[in-house]
């Protein structure tokens, strides 16, 4: 019984969700976006938090996966940015996107810092697929 519904959450049939994945470098870009897409999500990218902030901005997104050390903005900055738009949208009930960081530095300080800035989640690279379904079906 758990296979089953682990495999639903595994190929995405749990639903189909508008997703923003931001990361620097294109090789991970392309895994990832290859991944979700096969998943049935509508998928968009950014290379950098400034890009992504300006993407957040335009559309509205059911989650965003976040690296956290990019050039021009890194991927903190851009979820404060974020979290602050999302305000300005709605001041009385802002929508919450789901922000989730992906790093390779996922010490216990590096992970308060991801949640004070307002990530709701964090994963180590490499990603793992199956975990990165579950936490975007949470």
């Amino acid at each position: 019984m758990t296979n089953n519904i682990h495999q639903a959450e595994s190929d995405g049939t749990r639903g189909k969700l508008s997703i923003l994945v931001v990361e620097d470098n294109a090789i991970n870009l392309r895994l990832i976006t290859a991944a979700l897409t096969r998943a049935g999500h509508s998928v968009d990218m950014a290379m950098d938090g400034a890009a992504a902030l300006e993407k957040f901005k335009q559309n509205p997104y059911d989650a965003i996966l976040m690296d956290i050390m990019m050039p021009v903005m890194d991927g903190i900055s851009a979820t404060i940015e974020i979290r602050k738009v999302e305000v300005l949208r709605n001041p009385d009930n802002p929508k919450r996107v789901k922000i989730v960081a992906i790093t390779a530095n996922a010490f216990e300080d590096d992970r308060s810092k991801f949640f004070e800035a307002g990530m709701d989640y964090y994963m180590n690279k490499p990603i793992e697929i199956e975990e990165l379904h579950r936490i975007l079906n949470s």
